[in-house]
C-alpha cells in the first residue's frame, strides 16, 4: 500500500512539475501581431498595444510570418483578417481585435478569443432609455446576423414601457429600413456594414429627419453624420482590453471568452438633437446616467 502511495504522489509531483514547465513556457510567450495595412492610424495602435504589452510583439502587414518565425500567440487587426484564425499550428492562442461580434461567431473555439469592435445592443438601449425616458416609444430594428435579432428579442423585456419590431433585412435592405423609420419613433441601428454604409447612409438619415425619427447607433461615424447619438469605445479602450486578455492566456494557460470593450463613451450629435427638440447637457453626463441605470 505505502508503494502505492509513493507512486501517486511521484505521479502528482510530476503533473505539478509539468504545469510549471507550462506557465515558464508562457511567461516568455511572443505575440505576433498582424496588421491590416500599413497606415498610420494602423501602426499608431500597434504603438500603443507594444506601450501597454508586458509581452514581446513582433509586427507584421496582412500576412503570417514564415512558420520558423512564427511566435506563440497570434493576434489579429479587423475583419480583413479573419481567416489567419484558422488552422495555424505553430499558435497556442490566437485573438483578435476590431471583430464585428457575428462574423467572429464562426471562429469562435477553444484556442480563438477577441475584443470585439461593436457594441452590444443592450448598451444601445440604455442610451434610448435614457434619452427619451420611460415615455412609450415605438423602437425598430432591422438585422442581418441572427446573433442581433436575438440579443434584442433578449433584451425587449426589459423595456415593457415600449414596443419592439424587428425585421430580417432582405432583398432591399435600404428601402425596407426606411420603411421602419416611418412607422417608429426611434431606428436602432446595428454595427452590419451590410446595412449601414457610405452608400445607405444619406438615404437612412434623410428618412429619419422627414419623419422625426431618432437614429441611435451604430458607432460615432455615423453621429457624426447625422445619427443621434451612439454608445462607442477609443482605441485606448480595445488595447486595454486586448492586452489584458493575452496577458491572462499568458498568466493562467487559460483563454478568457470573447468579450465586448468593457469601457464606453457616448457620442451626440447636438444639431440632430436640438433640432428634435431633446435637452442633452453634454455626453459626460449621459454616460454617468447610463452607468446608474
Amino acid at each position: 500500500m505505502l508503494k502505492g502511495v509513493q507512486h501517486c504522489l511521484r505521479i502528482v509531483v510530476f503533473l505539478f512539475a509539468t504545469s510549471l514547465s507550462v506557465a515558464g513556457d508562457l511567461t516568455q510567450a511572443a505575440v505576433d501581431l498582424i496588421l491590416p495595412a500599413d497606415t498610420p492610424n494602423l501602426q499608431s495602435l500597434a504603438h500603443g498595444i507594444q506601450q501597454k504589452a508586458n509581452f514581446p510583439i513582433n509586427t507584421y502587414i496582412a500576412q503570417l510570418p514564415p512558420a520558423e518565425q512564427a511566435g506563440d500567440i497570434l493576434l489579429i487587426i479587423s475583419d480583413e483578417l479573419l481567416h489567419l484564425l484558422d488552422n495555424n499550428p505553430p499558435y497556442r492562442a490566437r485573438f483578435a481585435m476590431y471583430i464585428n461580434s457575428a462574423r467572429f461567431a464562426a471562429y469562435r473555439t477553444g484556442t480563438n478569443s477577441a475584443v470585439y469592435a461593436d457594441q452590444p445592443l443592450s448598451r444601445q438601449l440604455k442610451l434610448i432609455n435614457t434619452l427619451i425616458g420611460n415615455r412609450h416609444a415605438d423602437i425598430a430594428m432591422a438585422w442581418k446576423h441572427p446573433e442581433y435579432r436575438m440579443q434584442y428579442d433578449a433584451l425587449t423585456a426589459l423595456y415593457p414601457e415600449y414596443r419592439f419590431e424587428s425585421q430580417e433585412a432582405a432583398n432591399s435592405p435600404e428601402r425596407q429600413i426606411n420603411r421602419l423609420i416611418q412607422q417608429s419613433d426611434v431606428l436602432l441601428a446595428t454595427p452590419e456594414t451590410e446595412l449601414y454604409n457610405a452608400n445607405t447612409i444619406r438615404s437612412i438619415l434623410l428618412a429619419a429627419y422627414r419623419h422625426n425619427t431618432l437614429v441611435i447607433g451604430p458607432n460615432k461615424a455615423f453621429v457624426t453624420a447625422g445619427a443621434l447619438a451612439s454608445v462607442n469605445s477609443e482605441p485606448e479602450h480595445y488595447i486595454d482590453d486586448i492586452v489584458d486578455s493575452i496577458q491572462h492566456y499568458i498568466d493562467t494557460g487559460e483563454i478568457p471568452q470573447p468579450r465586448y470593450p468593457s469601457k464606453f463613451n457616448v457620442s451626440i450629435n447636438h444639431h440632430v438633437a436640438e433640432s428634435l427638440g431633446i435637452p442633452i447637457h453634454s455626453e459626460t453626463d449621459l454616460l454617468q446616467q447610463i452607468r446608474q441605470n
